[in-house]
C-alpha cells in the first residue's frame, strides 16, 4: 500500500476550500491577529486506499531563521482545540493532545469524508508593545512530521 498522500486546502472567504500550497495571510498591524484556516487531507480524491497517517506533529518555522524569534506569537488549533506546543530547534512543534488518525481510504474529496482530513487554524498575535517592522513580509512554512 502507498504511503499517505498529504495535501493542504485553504479556507476561502466564501467558506469553500482550495487546494494550494501557499496563501497570503494579510498584513499584521498590531493588536490584531492574523489567522489562516486550512484542512490537511490524506489521499484527497484518491481512487485507491493509501496508508493512514497517524503519530504526527504539525511543525512551523519561518523561512528566514532570524524571523523564528516570532514563533512564540503563533498558536495552532484543530477543531477549535489548541495544540500543545513547544519551540524546539527554531521550529514551533504542535502536538495533538488526543491521538489523531487521518484515514487513507479512497474518497471523493467531499465533506462527508471527515475521517480523511482535519481542520487547522494557525494564528499570529504579538504581545502588546512587541516591536514589528511595518510591511515586513514573512514566510511561514507548515509541515507534517511523522513520529
Amino acid at each position: 500500500m502507498d504511503k499517505p498522500k498529504i495535501s493542504y486546502h485553504i479556507l476561502n472567504a466564501d467558506d469553500t476550500y482550495t487546494k494550494q500550497n501557499s496563501v497570503y495571510a494579510g498584513t499584521y498591524t498590531g493588536n490584531e491577529e492574523l489567522s489562516v484556516t486550512f484542512r490537511i487531507w490524506n489521499n484527497y480524491r484518491g481512487t485507491e486506499d493509501v496508508e493512514d497517517l497517524e503519530n504526527f506533529n504539525i511543525v512551523a518555522h519561518f523561512l528566514t531563521e532570524e524571523d523564528n524569534a516570532l514563533l512564540p506569537y503563533l498558536t495552532m488549533a484543530v477543531n477549535d482545540m489548541q495544540l500543545s506546543s513547544i519551540i524546539e530547534d527554531n521550529a514551533y512543534v504542535g502536538t495533538f493532545i488526543d491521538p489523531v488518525v487521518l484515514s487513507g481510504s479512497a474518497n471523493t474529496g467531499s465533506e462527508e469524508y471527515a475521517q480523511n482530513y482535519i481542520p487547522v487554524t494557525v494564528t499570529f498575535k504579538a504581545d502588546a508593545g512587541a516591536y514589528l517592522k511595518d510591511h515586513d513580509l514573512k514566510s511561514l512554512v507548515i509541515e507534517i512530521v511523522e513520529l
